[in-house]
């Protein structure tokens, strides 16, 4: 199976992605980019969150392909990944191989670390291929890359923390292993923040993902946001800045939780502002967090009166979408009919 979104262009293009990051002009730039999934890295979510860019949600959680195949999880996440400038190497098992063939197949120097279906049955030769596998992939690095965190997650790197990761543990077996502790023989680095950088990109399947789950999300907004005016006067009247804004205001918060969007901008909040309320001084971020119960259609017009217009803006909480709105309240013009 391969994902429906999925392109040869869209691939090669985000590999390339990752590897800009290996050669900016920069002398702290890594040699490699360290992505190991499941259990040897104890599932660490930045990991897999690179995996799933460079394998288009393969190892997403809801991803049922996976699923059908009857094999057990642990066998199905068994993948080291090392990118480098201009290779690939990848460590995997004979049941995943022909899973991740058709994603990885068109990248350039890629080089397979995998057992035969036969060898790959006695388990402790198996063990032993890919710690030496391992060892081999970083042998050429003295700086490796590690995606720690995950997008809305930042973690503060502790490279004890990898250094427990049960394959690097390994890493420091005799006969083996690489000769001593991988902490100690490689420098590592947290490179989730560039990485972060990376995934924001957009390309056609980020794109369509956009304009067909994302976009749909933001506009069942603005079928909420309207249907607090759909009620008669005198109701409407009543009405407050906070209520009318609710919608906006919980689809942004309940976002924000999974969000690795830090802006706290004005222009990146929602807010709803009735009439004479809806000056510049007001889009300040304190009318998004504490929302004016006191601010009614029927107060917020000049001196107290009726408010005329509103001024409305809803924010995608997880991507670039944004729109800012004026309505008005009935008809607020009364027209010149001469003399």
């Amino acid at each position: 199976f391969c994902h429906d979104k999925f392109s040869f262009f869209c691939s090669c293009s985000r590999l390339r992605n990752i590897q800009s990051i290996l050669t900016q002009s920069s002398k702290s730039q890594p040699d490699g980019i360290l992505c190991i999934l499941g259990i040897d890295s104890r599932y660490n979510e930045g990991c897999r969150e690179l995996a799933n860019y460079l394998l288009f949600g393969l190892y997403n959680q809801n991803n049922n392909d996976f699923e059908r195949t009857g094999f057990p999880e642990e066998v199905l996440d068994d993948i080291i990944i090392l990118i480098k400038p201009d290779s690939v190497h990848l460590y995997c098992n004979p049941v995943n191989y022909n899973h991740l063939l058709p994603y990885v197949a068109h990248w350039r120097n890629l080089h397979f670390h995998c057992l035969t279906e036969n060898e790959y049955e006695d388990e402790e030769a198996a063990e032993e291929f890919k710690i030496s596998s391992f060892v081999d992939m970083v042998r050429d690095c003295s700086r490796i890359g590690i995606p720690y965190s995950c997008q809305g997650h930042l973690q503060i790197f502790d490279m004890f923390i990898v250094e427990k990761w049960p394959i690097v543990q390994a890493f420091a077996l005799e006969g083996i292993g690489g000769d001593g502790f991988f902490t100690m023989k490689y420098e590592l680095m947290d490179v989730s923040v560039d990485l972060w950088k990376t995934y924001s990109k957009m390309d056609p399947v980020s794109l369509e993902d956009l304009l067909f789950e994302d976009l749909m999300i933001f506009e069942h907004q603005w079928t909420n946001f309207f249907a607090n005016f759909d009620t008669e006067i005198p109701f409407i009247l009543e009405l407050s800045e906070s209520q009318a804004g609710e919608p906006f205001r919980s689809y942004f918060s309940h976002g924000m939780i999974s969000s690795h969007i830090t802006d706290n901008s004005p222009s990146r909040q929602p807010f709803v502002l009735f009439g004479s309320h809806s000056t510049k001084e007001n889009l300040n971020s304190g009318n998004f967090n504490f929302p004016s119960e006191g601010h009614l259609v029927r107060n917020t017009g000049p001196g107290g009166s009726t408010a005329k217009h509103m001024v409305v803006q809803c924010v995608s909480p997880k991507g670039p979408l944004a729109c800012s709105r004026t309505y008005f309240f009935g008809s607020t013009h009364v027209p010149f009919l001469g003399k």
